[in-house]
């Protein structure tokens, strides 16, 4: 009996793994906003033409897993520099008068905080979010709420709603692909599916994930703004 369900076990993880090298095949061939699964909006031509530096504000956390808004802010970091689109770097505010709304990411800004927030982290454009969701193994789940403000005139540059089920095939095929292609297979004898019970690492493919619906860096300029991706892992909020 323990024969007959490791052979399953090990049948089951053959198909995802074979899926994955199929795909990550294709995966060149294919135009960003065919290839993400993720909801996310993207105003192209305002983001390449007005922003040079960014700053990110740590992720709040409205999960009960402390540690999670920390890793994920360090992870989302990594993500967004090795696009190389702007420089980014993590910027804590601490004036009470600001510091809820731009935790929080959601709600507008005004002028006034526009002006005051450009002026403090000298830069062209705020990246808030928010870590919204959380579920632990054996249903390994991660939402984030993500929004790339232009602190010029509150546009929305870039933003990302979607939530990641470590349990779902489809996901597990593209974090397989991810940990293969990118991280180069290095966390034998677990591979991949450490991502499936691990928050950490699980972490670091949800901030992949998000940060490659950010435009390459040879990206034309002349792309439409307007809703690009969504799919069945998490569709996107209103962003």
């Amino acid at each position: 009996m323990q024969r007959s369900t490791g052979a399953k076990h090990r049948t089951g993880l053959l198909t995802v793994l074979a899926a994955a090298a199929i795909l990550l095949a294709a995966e060149g061939c294919r135009p960003l906003a065919e290839r993400s699964k993720v909801g996310f909006y993207l105003d192209a031509p305002a983001l390449a033409s007005g922003v040079r530096q960014a700053a990110l504000v740590p992720l709040k956390n409205e999960t009960n897993y402390l540690p999670l808004a920390d890793t994920m802010t360090s992870a989302l970091l990594e993500a967004v520099q090795a696009r190389q689109l702007f420089h980014v770097e993590v910027v804590r505010v601490l004036d009470p008068a600001t510091e809820g709304a731009v935790l929080d990411g959601r709600r507008e800004l005004t002028l006034k905080e526009l002006a005051h927030l450009r002026q403090t982290l000298r830069c062209d454009a705020v990246l808030l979010g928010t870590v919204n969701q959380f579920q632990p193994y054996p249903r390994m789940r991660i939402g984030l709420y993500l929004r790339l403000l232009d602190l010029r005139d509150s546009r929305v540059l870039w933003a990302v709603d979607h939530t990641w089920d470590a349990t779902d095939q489809e996901t597990q095929e593209r974090i397989a692909r991810y940990f293969y292609k990118e991280r180069g297979g290095n966390y034998e004898p677990l591979g991949w599916q450490l991502a499936t019970f691990s928050p950490a690492a699980l972490a670091q493919f949800v901030a992949h994930e998000a940060a490659a619906t950010l435009p390459p860096k040879t990206q034309p300029e002349n792309l439409p703004a307007g809703r690009q991706g969504g799919g069945p892992g998490g569709g996107p909020g209103e962003l």
